[in-house]
């Protein structure tokens, strides 16, 4: 057998963490500017996230120059809830109006966010994104976001879809008010 050379790798498949964990406490947004061409694909792992304010909704924005987030966007969002009883199984669906059709505008990640300090903290997001970074259009994101809601449900959403412009930032706010609790990694995947 002929033993091959694998010196040319520089990196390992996996998951590296790209600096610090924000911590968010009453802070009107949490930012990750200036993110590099080093990886085809980021995730960034949200966990405790709870709004200063009950019934508002959590949502991300792109840019390029660390100041402005309004980066064109097409997505399709996707839901369902429960009753935290458990004493029945209220449904989901899509959602025409949280879905985006190449819009400017914050992309809603979840509604309707409890600010409750013993359960509303529970707020949890897994967010992918690829070509972050490289001067290119048509970057992908594919968010995943669990929550206790301000109708006492467990509301849980994807939303998928395409960053029309170039962006290397992503900003993370509330609707109305604060992030008033949460904790963010920001990690670069290798394959």
């Amino acid at each position: 057998l002929k033993r091959m050379d694998y010196s040319y790798i520089k990196a390992s498949p996996g998951w590296v963490k790209i600096g610090s964990t924000v911590t968010a406490s009453s802070s009107s947004s949490v930012d990750f500017d200036d993110i590099a061409s080093t990886y085809s694909m980021y995730c960034i792992i949200g966990s405790n996230i709870r709004p200063a304010t009950d019934n508002v909704s959590f949502e991300v924005n792109f840019g390029t120059d660390g100041s402005t987030y309004a980066a064109n966007k097409t997505s399709v969002f996707a839901y369902d809830y429960n009753n935290d009883a458990g004493d029945d199984s209220e449904g989901g669906g899509m959602s025409a109006v949280s879905s985006l059709d190449n819009s400017t505008a914050d992309q809603n990640i979840n509604s309707n966010l409890n600010n409750d300090a013993n359960e509303g903290k529970g707020g949890m997001l897994r967010a992918y994104f690829t070509e972050l970074g490289q001067g290119s259009n048509d970057g992908i994101y594919d968010i995943y976001c669990n929550v206790y809601s301000y109708a006492n449900r467990i509301f849980a959403t994807r939303v998928a879809g395409n960053i029309l412009s170039a962006a290397d930032c992503v900003r993370f706010t509330m609707s109305s008010g604060n992030i008033a609790t949460g904790k963010f990694t920001l990690f670069g995947i290798n394959q």
